[in-house]
């Protein structure tokens, strides 16, 4: 999946690190896709803890701060997230690496991306914008 000005925030540094999930989404589907997976899924799992760690919350300061109506739905669904992913870590811990479960999270993650950042996240712009901070 490519970024595009549809999944925009208004607030560009959530927009930076929205971007960056793009990117890491892409990067480990390519190195899936030629026979690398193995070797990266494990720093894949760790990266989007370490993303989810740092954005998740700076995300829910930011719907807070521009009073977005969707903030509570934000932060149960960055929730889920958490989750899911420590359940992809939990099989990999246990199992080792499955080209199915690498495959599964990089769907997971397009899903995230498609759904999450463009149904909620981009609902973020409008309060942005009414506040005339753009």
């Amino acid at each position: 999946m490519k970024w595009s000005q549809q999944y925009a925030t208004g607030v560009t540094e959530l927009d930076e690190q929205h971007k960056m999930l793009f990117k890491m989404s892409e990067d480990f589907r390519e190195a899936l896709d030629a026979g690398y997976g193995a070797r990266s899924f494990d720093a894949m799992l760790a990266s989007l803890d370490r993303y989810a760690l740092g954005h998740f919350g700076r995300e829910d300061q930011c719907m807070h701060r521009y009073q977005c109506p969707v903030a509570a739905t934000n932060s149960e669904a960055h929730g889920q997230f958490t989750r899911a992913l420590a359940g992809f870590s939990q099989r990999f811990a246990q199992d080792g690496f499955s080209r199915s479960e690498a495959h599964d999270l990089v769907d997971f993650i397009d899903r995230w991306l498609s759904t999450h950042i463009l149904g909620i996240d981009s609902q973020l712009k409008r309060c942005v914008d009414s506040q005339g901070l753009l």
